[in-house]
């Protein structure tokens, strides 16, 4: 592969991880609000949608997500490229154009539904370069996404222009539908490798599976924790220091955290690439854990800056390095989307666990539990031998 259409390649799908991140966090700060905008006569079932609009598009991923990878296994990558970019485009509109909850929510749903998360993890393999090192500029991707819409989404709420954003991030993802569908045309001499690498692949062994299941359960608990405090974050933090944490200071600490992850996923890259995959979530589930239980007894807003974004750097390492390591595995596609839809509902079970303890043991528990829940994924990881 030329190095040209390496680049293009690697661009297209860099651009589609920033915008498919980007946009849903546009809209997610503001969902309440805007759902009270569609229902202004029905407080009561603002809040009942609101509810299921912000579960929906994980609930969708979780179910399809392996459907995509058992496509991938028949369909080429920029068909199902173009497909994902064509199903989120759709999304976004259904949001921008209707007035209605049930709607919006139905749009919500559709956005999970499209499978970009697991039809992004296998094209980096069409990318042409070192796949370890394409999961960090994913990641890098979906960082900055997660920095940039929130501000884009607050500025689009605050002059009331979230629907021209909604459709304006659809029109993009058609363009990139298009380019997709060129630029990842397989051409002859790639089809050959490609049928020669899965020729030489053998079937998939209990042995190579079982590691790979400890390395999916102890990331979906680290992603769990990770999840599972945020909701109650802004409540706990200014139970601490409510006049230094305003909602400006908590959204600001929010995106230092997701800015501290692209500065340091190229330190991630360099650690997956000299340690094996279990090495290198022990790592991120261990200072997970302990940037949680140390926020749980820090009293002063300078330690809790520092360690939500600690945090943060530690977290950001650990879904690269499930990639890294579920890829090896010979079921290289079924792998890598059961890690992908693990980690989805890690992001549901989290929040879920941590508000189930809330009532007994109060906010401050809430963050033991969120440290708690990494602490146990170390104890799966190394309930299994084997370098992975």
């Amino acid at each position: 592969m030329n190095v040209a259409r390496q680049h293009c390649r690697r661009a297209s799908i860099l651009a589609i991880q920033f915008l498919t991140a980007a946009t849903p966090l546009a809209v997610v700060p503001f969902l309440s609000l805007h759902l009270q905008g569609l229902m202004r006569e029905n407080a009561s079932g603002a809040t009942f949608w609101t509810a299921i609009a912000a579960a929906a598009p994980a609930v969708t991923a979780v179910i399809l997500t392996p459907v995509w990878g058992r496509f991938a296994q028949e369909r080429s990558i920029s068909l199902l490229l173009s497909s994902t970019c064509a199903v989120t485009a759709a999304s976004y509109w259904v949001m921008a154009t209707t007035d209605d909850a049930a709607i919006f929510t139905l749009g919500r749903a559709l956005q999970g539904a499209a499978g970009s998360g697991i039809i992004l993890l296998l094209a980096v393999d069409h990318v042409g370069g070192r796949p370890e090192g394409e999961y960090i500029r994913l990641q890098q991707a979906f960082s900055a996404g997660c920095l940039v819409g929130p501000v884009i989404g607050g500025w689009a709420f605050d002059y009331q222009r979230l629907s021209v954003l909604l459709s304006a991030a659809g029109i993009v993802l058609i363009v990139l539908a298009i380019a997709s569908s060129s630029i990842f045309r397989i051409a002859p001499a790639e089809l050959r490798q490609n049928t020669q690498s899965q020729n030489e692949s053998i079937g998939p062994t209990l042995a190579g599976i079982r590691p790979n299941r400890s390395l999916v359960i102890a990331a979906t608990l680290g992603t769990a924790g990770a999840f599972g405090f945020t909701p109650f974050f802004a409540e706990w933090a200014r139970e601490r220091d409510a006049a230094s944490f305003t909602a400006g200071v908590l959204g600001a600490l929010h995106a230092a955290a997701w800015l501290a992850a692209i500065v340091v996923l190229p330190i991630w890259s360099r650690i997956i690439d000299g340690a094996a995959a279990a090495p290198s979530i022990a790592l991120s589930l261990l200072g997970s854990a302990a940037a949680c239980a140390a926020l749980s007894v820090s009293a002063t807003a300078p330690w809790i800056f520092t360690l939500r974004v600690t945090h943060g750097v530690f977290y950001s390492g650990l879904t690269p390095a499930l990639y890294a390591g579920v890829r090896r595995s010979s079921a290289r596609n079924r792998e890598l989307a059961t890690a992908r839809t693990a980690l989805t509902l890690g992001q549901i079970v989290g929040p879920a666990l941590c508000g189930a303890v809330l009532p007994f043991t109060g906010i401050d528990g809430v963050l033991l539990a969120a440290a708690g829940l990494p602490a146990i994924g170390m104890l799966v990881l190394f309930s299994t031998r084997g370098d992975r």
